[in-house]
């Protein structure tokens, strides 16, 4: 016998709709960029008339600032997955660089990016995207601290270094993306996950170089 699969509420058409929209504008971010994302091209990627995408979001701007609000959420949803999956032997300062590193070089950070270059000259977008991001990166921090786990939580150092971390596959996510040399990345990751070690008193100084064999500082 067929099952007739229940009809959706007017809410959850309105949801599903509203996703659509989202999903659309982020895809058109990363792959046209801020300057051709417009009500117009979102309409014929959605498949939907005007008037429907301009019901859910009558202006541009409040279009792309919900589609960044919908990016951020698939980011922190995604962190959240990865790191409930790491082994739990693995050094949490060394799985922190690589769960950073996979969000600051995934399309979601590429279709922030888009708008962050788009903010620096459009006061409007720039003072509501300010919220946004302050939200995501309040909310990655933690994230980061509940994958940290003793003995980095209660470190005096770990803040900073999350921090320079941060900072550091940011800049090296924007260059990759013009230079798009994988072999560069991986060796500056590298680099750095060894000066974590030796900064954090798991290496010697002296084998901060690569080419060094790897020997854990003595705890005499």
């Amino acid at each position: 016998m067929t099952v007739t699969p229940p009809r959706r509420t007017q809410a959850e058409r309105r949801a599903s709709t509203r996703a659509r929209i989202l999903t659309c504008t982020a895809d058109s971010l990363l792959e046209r960029g801020y300057a051709a994302t417009t009500i117009s091209e979102i309409q014929e990627r959605a498949g939907m008339a005007r008037g429907t995408v301009q019901h859910h979001f009558p202006t541009r701007a409040e279009l792309l600032i919900a589609a960044i609000t919908h990016v951020v959420d698939a980011r922190l949803e995604k962190f959240r997955r990865e790191a409930e999956l790491l082994p739990p032997d693995q050094d949490r300062m060394q799985a922190v660089v690589d769960l950073a590193w996979r969000d600051l070089n995934s399309p979601a950070f590429f279709t922030a990016l888009e708008l962050w270059v788009a903010a620096r000259t459009d006061a409007d977008l720039r003072e509501r995207l300010l919220s946004e991001e302050t939200r995501v990166f309040a909310e990655m921090r933690k994230l980061y601290a509940q994958v940290l786990c003793e003995p980095y939580t209660s470190d005096a150092r770990t803040e900073t270094l999350v921090e320079f971390t941060i900072a550091l596959l940011s800049g090296l996510s924007v260059t990759a993306m013009l230079t798009g040399s994988l072999g560069q990345r991986e060796a500056v990751l590298r680099r750095w996950k060894r000066a974590l070690a030796v900064m954090v008193g798991q290496l010697p100084a002296d084998e901060l170089l690569e080419g060094r064999p790897l020997r854990r500082a003595s705890t005499d």
